[in-house]
């Protein structure tokens, strides 16, 4: 009787693991992965987690390739749900960036707690949002900006990625910490790559917006950054001066990396880490992301959870307050 429930036992985690996606080799090793992975980038072409992905994309080297999958809509939440809800078998994962998979649980767009609920890979990168104008105004300064703005209450139209986002959350506690706060309009779009055009078009005077989102129009002079949301200088922005150094409290960063469905087999989330951070480890890799306008900083799953818990206590009054 003994022997017939052990082998009706290892019947069964064969076929659960078989379901998994695993296949073995014969020799009780896991063989992962056996086809190409599907990539989530819930953002349209050209934002921050497409930029991120692509270059990793250059550089990883696993037993099969990763694949980019845009699929955009309602500032990265049906990228992101459509990646919540795939089948949990290491074969396709989001890219996704830590606070705006926050702010869909804060902002009540879902009552799941997305964030906790999803296996965080590893964050890779630190992404910082900045405030920035276009050459168009003549604003050199923070302070320029502000004086304009309150000598010309509703001239100013400031963008945001997002209507429900740790984005536009922030963006409101910074107009109120400027005494800006019914002085000026935020417009909300559907992400970072959104947000540019409608700057450098003038359709709006200031956005908030992420360093690699705009990098290439900063460096063209075509965005003048005034502020960066920080407690220190970032790399990427030497001669910015950060929230911080103008009396505002508020720090959030922006980690980006990469998450798969609930219940992925642990020896998939392994694997891809390690693929993940032996990329970070490239000199190479390194240089090409700090020209972007990040800053490697490789946290494993655990640790970015732990983190991202810290952000959310925070965070939650301020949503609350908005909502």
């Amino acid at each position: 009787m003994k022997r017939v429930l052990l082998s009706v036992m290892i019947l069964l985690c064969a076929i659960s693991f078989v379901f998994a996606g695993g296949q073995s080799d014969g020799n009780g090793k896991v063989q992962y992965p056996t086809k190409n992975i599907s990539v989530i980038i819930p953002y349209a072409p050209g934002g921050g987690s497409d930029i991120l992905t692509r270059t990793i994309m250059k550089y990883v080297q696993m037993d099969r390739s990763f694949v980019a999958i845009n699929v955009e809509g309602a500032g990265g939440y049906i990228g992101c749900m459509q990646a919540y809800n795939t089948k949990a078998d290491g074969y396709t994962i989001l890219a996704h960036n830590a606070m705006d998979v926050v702010s869909y649980t804060l902002s009540g767009q879902t009552d799941t707690p997305v964030w906790n609920d999803l296996e965080t890979i590893c964050m890779v990168v630190s992404d910082f949002n900045v405030i920035a104008t276009n050459k168009q105004s003549g604003w050199k300064t923070l302070e320029q900006m502000v004086a304009y703005a309150k000598a010309n209450p509703g001239k100013i139209r400031w963008g945001v990625t997002g209507a429900q986002t740790v984005n536009m959350v922030d963006t409101l506690r910074i107009v109120e910490a400027l005494g800006l706060k019914g002085l000026v309009t935020l417009v909300p779009y559907d992400g970072g790559a959104a947000s540019k055009t409608a700057l450098l078009g003038n359709h709006i005077q200031v956005e908030t917006n992420s360093s690699a989102d705009i990098r290439s129009s900063l460096l063209s002079g075509d965005e003048i950054p005034l502020m960066v949301v920080a407690k220190d200088r970032i790399k990427a922005l030497p001669n910015v001066p950060t929230t911080v150094e103008k009396g505002i409290n508020i720090t959030t960063a922006k980690p980006r990396g990469y998450y798969a469905p609930k219940g992925t087999p642990q020896y998939a989330l392994d694997y891809l880490a390690d693929a993940i951070k032996k990329v970070t480890e490239m000199p190479e890799f390194a240089e090409t992301v700090e020209k972007l306008g990040w800053q490697v900083e490789y946290v494993d799953g655990d640790s970015s959870k732990a983190q991202v818990k810290k952000w959310v206590e925070e965070l939650t009054p301020f949503f609350s307050q908005f909502n």
